[in-house]
């Protein structure tokens, strides 16, 4: 690394400073005081330590820097303007408004330089644990002596709550544990959250608690370039650890009344203190120039370009200087891009079976035979759809050697393995399959990073009780729409003895209501196998499979169309006789089984025609064609049953009145899972009874 230029980087980051104030005045929202605080150690990264080319923003061996403490955007957005990437001053003048590049929080776009979707705290600091591993696994997979194609780092900035969120904690024992020394972790420690100081809330010793945790530990002055520089360079000299530097700095640095306050955290400075800051930073000169006032003798009229500043359609000021000083790397970049194509080149001759995965890899899609095989699923034996869905995991890995995974200490149970493969470990990231460790918030954020790294397609499994422990980690994966499969086991209180804690009533239509999401509840071997046909031929964002511990039975009757399927719903078992249905009952997961019972057995006992419909995915039920769902309900001219142990409750009154819901909407009990399908009105001969009361009343 070439020797610091102070002088230029303070004046660079006096230029980060002016535009996170404006820009968040102009939008009277935002958070500056993290922008102001980091601003020297954010260019000292970006123009110094970041290995990445603005050209080529999505070149697979860059660099990752994820700003973990996404309230702190506009610090991203600045660098990545003067860096070179296709953010303009526009996109920053337009901060925080309506379809802008610049949102309140980084959303995930890797074009602009953006690698992940920050803002609830502690989830980037996670994403980055898993892109850090994903460039292990990469590496020891495709590298080979001489063709060195991958060797990245990945760059964190976390806060003081990043640090307080119990994510952290778990995320960082991985980390360590895997002994990921391409982790580099930087900690603003500007000692201030939203409430004040953290003296009032936070005063544990982070050194020692990450050094505990298996973590290279150093300190600086994150405000001091040189100073920052030098740890950081330090640091980066050591393998084997994770690296994490406490970076000491002054929160909303460079104002007056509102530095080092809780005032600045989360909203505008205001024009008085900007205006300080013109006059105390090397943007004095520059501000004189533009306005024609001198800045120091001229209150008021720089008071009156502020607010012209301040205004929306007013552009923001550049600041060539300062752009040149970032940019300067630009053609050693563009030349460092023709060496990499030529060892690409190079390496596809050489090793064109690992050239073709690679570029397979970052391809969306199914492979032809696995989609065959898929389509053709079928089992002999009842069984137990997480069993099922052990098997077709393995089928799948068979045919996408990128497809990585694990449960949270619950592979024995969840399935959610791959048989052959061993656990990734320190200083081995061959295997495909990673011990979380009973971390499941941590599990599923980080396989948002493994995903985000663009190589590698994640599953993470545990049973569907800890759907909540993980949900905001899910919910992420579906706003960034990321290839990522969730697995969940042991689905409702067939669970049975381990009682009402571990039995998830209320998590299916939880799992329903996330935007960008779609789950299926399979009922057999084929919806089993269809349900991960779908995530590798049709999904276009995360994908939940909610399996049984109860064995289910293999389908016995002729297969629905494929068509059918995507529609989410399909005719399971048609009446008896050729006649029209005079009721149509619809179930999923193991209550389609008691369904087809019950309507055989009231077929028989009270001379009715029943359609049963099987529903794999209400999603995409919701979302089919009003014809389709109108002929397969038969346009609720007759009674509509739908049968699910889950809970329903609160939405049940806006169902159509033509549908009655069969479901649980209080807590499962502690008893074998047979009883409870009886006490809870689910087994077969309780929903004909139910039913037939509701026929007869």
């Amino acid at each position: 690394m070439s020797e610091i230029n102070a002088r230029k980087v303070r004046q660079a980051a006096d230029y980060v400073r002016y535009l996170s104030l404006i820009a968040i005045e102009k939008a009277q929202s935002g958070h500056p005081g993290l922008p102001l605080g980091c601003a020297d150690l954010g260019v000292v990264l970006y123009r110094y330590f970041l290995k990445h080319d603005p050209t080529q923003p999505q070149w697979s061996n860059r660099d990752r820097f994820v700003l973990s403490a996404g309230h702190g955007s506009m610090l991203l957005y600045s660098l990545l303007f003067m860096s070179g990437f296709s953010v303009t001053l526009d996109d920053l003048n337009r901060f925080r408004q309506w379809q802008s590049r610049t949102p309140g929080h980084p959303e995930f776009h890797a074009a602009l330089g953006v690698e992940t979707t920050t803002g609830p705290l502690g989830q980037g600091f996670a994403n980055a644990v898993g892109m850090a591993i994903a460039a292990k696994w990469r590496a020891q997979r495709y590298n080979r002596p001489g063709y060195q194609l991958f060797n990245n780092r990945v760059f964190c900035l976390v806060g003081d709550g990043c640090l307080m969120e119990g994510i952290s904690y778990e995320a960082a024992s991985l980390a360590g544990h895997l002994g990921l020394d391409n982790l580099v972790t930087i900690y603003d420690a500007n000692r201030v959250s939203i409430d004040g100081h953290t003296d009032i809330t936070f005063t544990e010793d982070v050194a020692a608690r990450f050094r505990a945790q298996g973590w290279l530990v150093a300190q600086t002055d994150g405000n001091e370039p040189r100073s920052f520089a030098t740890a950081l360079e330090s640091l980066l000299q050591t393998p084997g650890k994770p690296l994490l530097l406490i970076a000491n700095t002054v929160i909303g640095s460079g104002l007056d009344r509102k530095q080092d306050s809780s005032k600045i955290h989360g909203a505008p400075a205001g024009l008085e203190e900007i205006a300080h800051f013109v006059r105390h930073s090397t943007m004095k000169p520059v501000v004189a120039a533009a306005a024609g006032i001198d800045p120091e003798n001229d209150t008021d009229g720089l008071m009156a370009w502020l607010k012209r500043q301040a205004e929306s359609e007013t552009p923001l000021l550049t600041h060539a200087e300062a752009l040149e000083f970032m940019r300067e790397k630009l053609p050693q970049q563009r030349k460092m891009a023709a060496e990499r194509d030529d060892l690409w080149h190079r390496y596809q001759r050489e090793f064109p079976q690992s050239a073709a995965e690679i570029l397979q890899s970052g391809e969306n899609g199914i492979p032809v035979d696995l989609d065959s095989a898929l389509a053709a699923y079928r089992e002999d034996t009842p069984d137990a759809t997480r069993n099922i869905s052990g098997r077709v995991l393995n089928l799948c890995a068979g045919h996408i050697p990128f497809l990585v995974g694990g449960s949270a200490d619950l592979a024995g149970s969840t399935k959610a393995t791959i048989f052959d493969s061993a656990y990734l470990g320190a200083g081995d990231f061959s295997g495909r399959n990673i011990a979380y460790g009973v971390r499941e918030h941590a599990m599923a954020a980080i396989g948002n990073g493994l995903a985000l790294d663009g190589t590698i397609i994640p599953f993470s499994g545990t049973f569907f009780s800890f759907f909540d422990y993980l949900k905001p980690a899910l919910r992420l994966a579906a706003l960034m729409r990321l290839r990522h499969l969730f697995i969940f086991s042991h689905d409702s209180i067939y669970l049975g003895e381990d009682g009402p804690t571990h039995q998830p009533v209320e998590h299916l239509n939880s799992l329903r209501l996330i935007p960008g999401l779609i789950s299926f509840r399979p009922a057999d071997d084929r919806e089993t196998a269809w349900a991960f046909r779908y995530f590798f031929k049709q999904a276009d964002g995360p994908v939940a499979i909610v399996t049984t511990r109860q064995k289910v039975s293999p389908q016995g009757r002729p297969d629905p169309d494929w068509s059918d399927f995507l529609f989410g719903a399909y005719e399971y078992k048609a009446p008896q006789t050729n006649k029209a249905p005079d009721l149509v009952i619809m179930a999923s997961g193991s209550e389609l089984s008691a369904a087809t019972a019950a309507a055989g057995e009231l077929e028989e006992t009270e001379r009715v025609c029943v359609r049963v419909v099987s529903v794999p995915c209400l999603e995409l039920f919701s979302a089919a064609p009003y014809d389709y769902r109108k002929a397969l309900l038969q346009d609720f001219q007759v009674p509509v049953f739908l049968v699910e142990a889950a809970s329903y409750r609160g939405v049940d009154a806006w169902f159509h009145p033509g549908i009655h819901l069969i479901d649980i909407q209080r807590f499962g009990q502690s008893a074998p899972g047979k009883v409870l399908g009886d006490q809870f009105g689910v087994s077969a001969h309780a929903v004909a009874a139910t039913i037939r009361a509701c026929l007869k009343g």
